[in-house]
Parts: C-alpha cells; sequence; structure tokens
C-alpha cells in the first residue's frame, strides 16, 4: 500500500471515529452553526454595520466569517491539541512509532481530516448564512476565503501539533484549546464586534493569529468586488504557520510524559 493510501484510509477512520466522539461533534461541529444562529438572532436584526479593514460590512456577514473562523480553530488547533496529547500520554503515539508505518502519514491524515472537517463547516455556516440571514457571496470573494481557510488551517494546526508538546497530560489540554478558542473569540472579532471592543482590548487580539483570520474571511465575504486579501492578514498568518511549524518540527514528542527521564 502507498503512504498517499495509508494517509487517506488513517484519515477515514479519523473521521469515523469523530462522528463516534459526541464531544468532537458538539463542540467543534455544532457549536459554530449554534453561534450563528444565538448571534443573528441577537444582532442581526437591528441592521447596523461594522468596520473591519476599512471596509464597512452588514453584521450578518461579519459574524458568518467569524464563525468560519472559529470553526477553523476549533477543528484544527483545539481537535490537534487535545487528540496528539491524549495519544501520547496514553502511549498510543510510541506504539505506532515502532510499527512499520511511516510517522508522517500519521500526522498527514490528522490534518487532512481537520481540512475535511473545516470544508465541510465552511460550506455548512455559507449556505446557513446565505438562505436564513441573505449572506451575499461574490464570486471573486471566494478565491480571498479559500487563500485565508487554507492559511488558517496550516496556522491552527501547526500551532495544535507545536503546543501538544507543553501539554502535560489530557487534562490540561482539553482546557487550553476550547478555553483558549473561547477567549481569543472575545477579543478578535468572532463573538463581539471589534468596533465595540476598547481599544486596548483590541490592540490585545490582533497579536493573535484568530484576530487575522477572522478579520481576513469577513473582509472576503464583505467586499462588493476584489478577493477581500490584505497584506496585513496574510502576513500575519504566514508569521504564525512559520512559528507553529518551527515548534512542532522541533519540540513535537511521540513518548510519553512518563517515558522520559
Amino acid at each position: 500500500m502507498s503512504d498517499v493510501s495509508l494517509v487517506l484510509r488513517q484519515t477515514y477512520y479519523g473521521l469515523k471515529s469523530t462522528r463516534r466522539n459526541p464531544r468532537a461533534v458538539v463542540f467543534a461541529l455544532l457549536f459554530p452553526v449554534f453561534f450563528l444562529v444565538i448571534f443573528n438572532s441577537i444582532f442581526a436584526s437591528s441592521g447596523s454595520d461594522v468596520t473591519i479593514n476599512g471596509l464597512t460590512i452588514p453584521i450578518k456577514t461579519y459574524f458568518a466569517g467569524g464563525l468560519i473562523a472559529y470553526a477553523i480553530m476549533l477543528n484544527c488547533f483545539s481537535t490537534l491539541l487535545i487528540a496528539l496529547t491524549t495519544q501520547r500520554e496514553s502511549g498510543q503515539l510510541k506504539r505506532y512509532r515502532g510499527t512499520p508505518v511511516p510517522s508522517w502519514t500519521f500526522i498527514a491524515s490528522l490534518i487532512l481530516r481537520s481540512l475535511a472537517l473545516v470544508t465541510v463547516m465552511i460550506v455548512v455556516i455559507l449556505i446557513l448564512g446565505a438562505v436564513a440571514y441573505g449572506v451575499d457571496i461574490h464570486g471573486e470573494a471566494i478565491l480571498g476565503l479559500v487563500v485565508y481557510a487554507a492559511l488558517g488551517t496550516a496556522t491552527m494546526c501547526a500551532l495544535g501539533i507545536g503546543l501538544s508538546a507543553f501539554a502535560p497530560n489530557a487534562d490540561t489540554a482539553s482546557v487550553i484549546g476550547p478555553f483558549s478558542a473561547v477567549i481569543l473569540s472575545f477579543i478578535s472579532g468572532v463573538f463581539i464586534p471589534v468596533d465595540q471592543l476598547p481599544a486596548w482590548l483590541e490592540d490585545i487580539g490582533k497579536v493573535f493569529p484568530l484576530y487575522h483570520l477572522a478579520a481576513g474571511i469577513q473582509t472576503a465575504l464583505g467586499t462588493g468586488s476584489g478577493t477581500g486579501l490584505t497584506g496585513n492578514d496574510v502576513l500575519s498568518l504566514v508569521i504564525w504557520a512559520a512559528v507553529g511549524m518551527f515548534v512542532a518540527v522541533r519540540r513535537f514528542r511521540w513518548e510519553p510524559q512518563s517515558a522520559r527521564g
């Protein structure tokens, strides 16, 4: 069996296990949709607009873009952080590395699984936003959305893999992953429009990749023409992806804590 076939087979079984995991289904798949309905029910009726990257967009479009970014963080960063830490501490990764299967195929299958889940969530949120709330999606904006989704997926996967090296156990990872996603969503323009945040809090949010991922997707969906790609958001995501990959390559460990002296 070729390495590509191994990756695809492992991805398939990974997706099957996700479907049987109630926590993964609720937190990674249902929460973004739930928040989209709740936020639009509360705020969209006001008809107010939000300014992001110098562009004024409807709040319904703002929330759709922000929650796509939130779904990417949950399905990439949080899911990989928890899954890898859990499997490392249970000894599964160490046993897996002792098999003839190339180690990189296991990581690749986890990333591909996250990419599949992200794709599903983007489609679901866009369809729900367009049908239920009248979110307009322009042709050129699809390119910007794809670029930001790809950069965001790469960034969040790299950070999730890298941070798993510092999580001492599965319980800690289960707190850090979802907690980070929720806290950053409040200061990154996902749950609360950035123009309603204090300037100092918005400045803190801009340090982290979720802000730039959300702002980029919101800009792409809200622009009337063009792709919505902005140099600042793209560069920030590229830098964070590079940092995450560097840490993941240098610090990722297969052995559980108890196996290290």
